[in-house]
């Protein structure tokens, strides 16, 4: 396995760890009917919410290094994977009994990343033109305007959820996109660094409205699935993220067991009823 993809897999851990805290501290702040961006400010003076905050931070420059080599939907696939490592730590720390269901998850779910491990080929991506940036910068833009000014509709968690997946996978197209920038004032100076930013707010956002409105469960799949589907099409179609020569259908097959299994998983990001009492 390369470095890039062990970093990978450091970052769905952090990110798993996150997903649980995050959810917690979410749920301890008024529901607002309009995306506040000042929701942001509260949650960061909550404590389980800002630690998750923290190990997301972390999980973003391990998935920001790994990008550099590792195709985008390899990437996309192994974060999707870490309500797997939730699951599993569900099992080991809090003694929970996982089903027959989640076992064949949790398998589908490794199965799936060994098969995108031995079937992507590493490297930077192929050379994009600069207005490639502007797009990207504009098509966050619009998703942030248009999240806003549609949130009073969002009264259910899936939607922004998924919102908040594209968001986020922007910001990994961003970074992916980022791959060949060499120097601090290129990468100050890229509108690809700015689009990064505003996604991961946005994101971070969303999801956050997202927890707030309903089941964790419904929030993290749709996340999963907004997150991985839209940036890995665009980076196998235009970043030139390859597979090895005959390996197309291993890698398809792949990256669809991964993030199906993670979609079954989801519910695990839940906190259960202890964790939960304590919030209230």
């Amino acid at each position: 396995m390369g470095f890039g993809f062990v970093l990978a897999l450091g970052a769905a851990l952090c990110s798993a760890t996150a997903a649980t805290l995050q959810s917690i501290g979410a749920r301890r702040i008024a529901t607002t009917e309009h995306l506040d961006p000042r929701l942001l400010w509260r949650l960061l003076r909550n404590g389980p919410y800002a630690a998750g905050l923290a190990l997301d931070g972390a999980s973003s420059g391990l998935s920001f290094t790994a990008l550099r080599t590792v195709p985008l939907f390899a990437v996309q696939a192994v974060g999707a994977a870490n309500l797997s490592i939730v699951a599993i730590l569900a099992m080991l720390v809090l003694r929970v009994r996982l089903s027959t269901q989640d076992a064949v998850a949790i398998g589908g779910v490794i199965i799936g990343l060994v098969l995108l491990v031995i079937s992507a080929v590493t490297g930077p991506p192929s050379e994009v033109p600069r207005v490639a940036g502007w797009w990207l910068l504009a098509a966050v833009i619009t998703l942030a305007v248009g999240t806003y000014l549609g949130s009073p509709r969002m009264r259910r968690p899936a939607l922004p959820g998924l919102l908040a997946g594209l968001s986020f996978g922007s910001a990994a197209l961003g970074a992916r996109l980022l791959g060949r920038v060499g120097t601090v004032g290129a990468v100050l100076t890229d509108p690809t660094s700015y689009a990064v930013v505003l996604a991961g707010l946005n994101g971070l956002l969303l999801y956050a409205a997202a927890l707030q409105r309903g089941s964790v469960t419904v929030a993290s799949a749709s996340a999963i699935v907004g997150q991985t589907v839209a940036p890995a099409t665009v980076g196998w179609l235009l970043l030139g993220d390859r597979v090895r020569p005959g390996f197309a259908p291993v890698a398809v097959l792949g990256f669809v067991l991964a993030v199906t299994a993670a979609v079954a998983l989801a519910r695990h990001a839940q906190p259960h009823a202890p964790q939960a009492a304590w919030t209230r």
